[in-house]
């Protein structure tokens, strides 16, 4: 149990350092003669689109998915040709009911062996719980949290026949925190820290090794940046997305559970764990509490992530956020 616990010794060594390069054919040294991939959700742009690009540096064949009419062809052809992997696209709303396992039955019509598994796509806010409506907190949760969980439920049984398979789920800063005016954005993460911390400890001897990428502020597209710019401290810990992928790919292989992306993101991190619950509350409040109307998002208030509802297959023109954070 030591082994896993994220506050033993080693643990925190790792957390800390920024060293780790491991080269894809120390990776698949081990691996079946078949071809493997990296299958990677919300690649069309952000922080998934960086972490598809890191993982074909490494050497490693790349599946993307992401929402139609996003760019995930133009994406796609850019890492096949720059880094002469074998890279192939899936259109797919993972919020719908049976996107994930359309993901995994187009997986398996192409013969294509998964043993890394990144789970990014996301959605975020920074507004009152009021403001939002029904169906914008529905299409978050089932975003944030049930693709997720039932994407890496389809592929279990793939992963585990792999002799080394990874997980990555990308939670945020905010998995450690309630945040008002991100409320169901942060609860969303802290579910996936929560669920991917079980899972590690669940496949420990299964040879699938699970991590949880927990970045601050990210600048993955121009709504993101309005609103982190609109939380005056969030400057000092923005950090692009390259970095951050660079970062999450070397320490997920190296099999270290809780990546956290730059010393400053650590050190707001170890701070909350030893200040009082009420200094934590106070300085959550004092950040995120008294905010002007967010007017960078789609449809202003009172309905701000203004999702269409269209019949069967909805939302499809909802651009998703990955890894937003505060």
């Amino acid at each position: 149990m030591n082994q896993l616990n994220p506050d033993t010794k080693n643990s925190r060594k790792a957390i800390w350092s920024e060293s780790i390069h491991v080269t894809a054919d120390e990776f698949l040294a081990d691996q079946p003669t078949a071809d493997s991939y990296a299958l990677v959700t919300g690649g069309s742009s952000g922080i998934g689109k960086a972490i598809a690009r890191e993982l074909a540096r490494h050497g490693f064949n790349v599946l993307l998915v992401a929402l139609p009419e996003t760019g995930l062809e133009a994406v796609a052809e850019s890492i096949r040709n720059e880094f002469g992997v074998k890279v192939d696209y899936l259109n797919c709303n993972l919020a719908v009911a049976d996107g994930p396992e359309k993901v995994y039955h187009w997986c398996r019509l192409n013969y294509y062996a998964v043993n890394i598994l990144v789970n990014n796509a996301g959605l975020g806010h920074l507004c009152s719980f009021e403001s939002l409506s029904h169906d914008q907190i529905h299409y978050m949760m089932a975003l944030n949290n049930e693709a997720l969980v039932m994407l890496t439920h389809q592929f279990m049984h793939m992963l585990k026949n792999q002799p080394k398979s990874y997980v990555l789920n990308v939670g945020s800063l905010a998995s450690f925190e309630p945040m008002p005016n991100k409320a169901i954005y942060a609860a969303t993460k802290s579910f996936v820290y929560s669920f991917s911390w079980a899972l590690r400890m669940e496949l420990e001897d299964e040879g699938i090794s699970v991590s949880c990428l927990c970045p601050s502020g990210v600048l993955t597209n121009q709504q993101v940046q309005q609103r982190t710019e609109r939380i005056s401290i969030s400057k000092s810990f923005q950090m692009d997305a390259e970095t951050v992928a660079r970062k999450a790919v070397n320490c997920m292989l190296k099999g270290q559970f809780r990546i956290i992306p730059g010393w400053q993101n650590r050190f707001v991190y170890r701070l909350e764990q030893v200040l009082p619950e009420e200094a934590v509350k106070w300085l959550m409040k004092k950040l995120f509490k008294k905010l002007p109307p967010d007017t960078s998002l789609p449809g202003a208030h009172p309905h701000p992530l203004e999702i269409p509802t269209l019949p069967k297959d909805k939302h499809q023109s909802l651009v998703e956020e990955e890894a937003l954070t505060g």
